[in-house]
């Protein structure tokens, strides 16, 4: 393993087990908390309900590389899929757990690294990551890994964040230049701020941006790619930046894709 690669794992596992994806004030032992989890995604993410076909896999293996709080695999299991999930994280992995077991659904999660997927070849019917493979600095290997895993025609679903967004054209105008971030921690310390608790020097994720051209680039060989968009703009502090939402589709945080396994 690389130094890189050491070292993007190591602050992704500093990252998310010190600020769990998500995560809001409450109990994290109740409902509550995760039905709250779950309201906050989906009004900051509005589209992803709509566009991801949560109930489309009754009783077919559906797995989640880097499962979070477990609200999206949840969407899944309401569908009746059998779920599956791998993470690198201690917190992830337990946060999700208790959120199956408050909600009375089966859940395997294993802690698994994405290049390496601990199932057996042609396993799965679908695998979803949002949010996730762009901290990989291998992502070609975890392509070839979800190649494997799924069956011939099983449905791959990934969201990655989009290097032309508007989001990280004002991280890059406002924290990087004008806060003079950019001369303190570099181009990957900056871009690291995009996650909530880091700090660009003890905590610091790997983070890389793609466009469309370049997610087709990484897909290409092993999927055949029958959706590529962009989605999302949302602001918590801007909040008048919203009224932009008609630019989502050029200028959104999330460059997303639906596609084919070829095998």
């Amino acid at each position: 393993m690389s130094k890189i690669s050491e070292s993007a794992r190591k602050h992704a596992q500093m990252q998310w087990d010190n600020t769990p994806c998500g995560e809001v004030d409450g109990n994290k032992d109740t409902l509550e908390y995760f039905e709250e989890v779950e309201k906050e995604r989906y009004r900051q993410q509005y589209w992803q309900l709509k566009y991801f076909d949560f109930g489309g896999f009754r009783g077919k293996n559906v797995l989640e590389i880097g499962v979070g709080h477990g609200t999206d695999i949840h969407q899944f299991a309401k569908g009746g899929a059998i779920c599956h999930a791998i993470d690198i994280t201690d917190s992830h992995i337990n946060l999700a757990k208790r959120n199956f077991e408050l909600r009375g659904y089966k859940i395997e999660i294993k802690k698994s690294d994405a290049t390496h997927i601990s199932y057996p070849d042609n396993y799965f019917d679908c695998v979803y990551s949002f949010g996730v493979l762009h901290h990989i600095p291998e992502i070609d290997q975890c392509i070839s890994e979800i190649s494997r895993v799924l069956k011939p025609g099983g449905v791959l679903y990934i969201a990655l964040y989009h290097k032309y967004s508007l989001a990280t054209l004002l991280l890059i105008i406002y924290n990087g230049i004008y806060k003079g971030k950019l001369f303190k921690l570099g181009y990957k310390g900056l871009l690291s701020l995009i996650e909530k608790g880091a700090d660009g020097i003890h905590i610091k994720p790997y983070v890389r941006l793609y466009s469309k051209f370049s997610t087709r680039k990484v897909l290409k060989n092993k999927f055949e790619i029958e959706d590529i968009s962009v989605h999302q703009i949302h602001f918590e502090k801007l909040k008048f930046l919203n009224k932009l939402r008609f630019l989502d589709n050029f200028f959104g945080w999330y460059v997303v894709t639906k596609s084919i396994n070829k095998k």
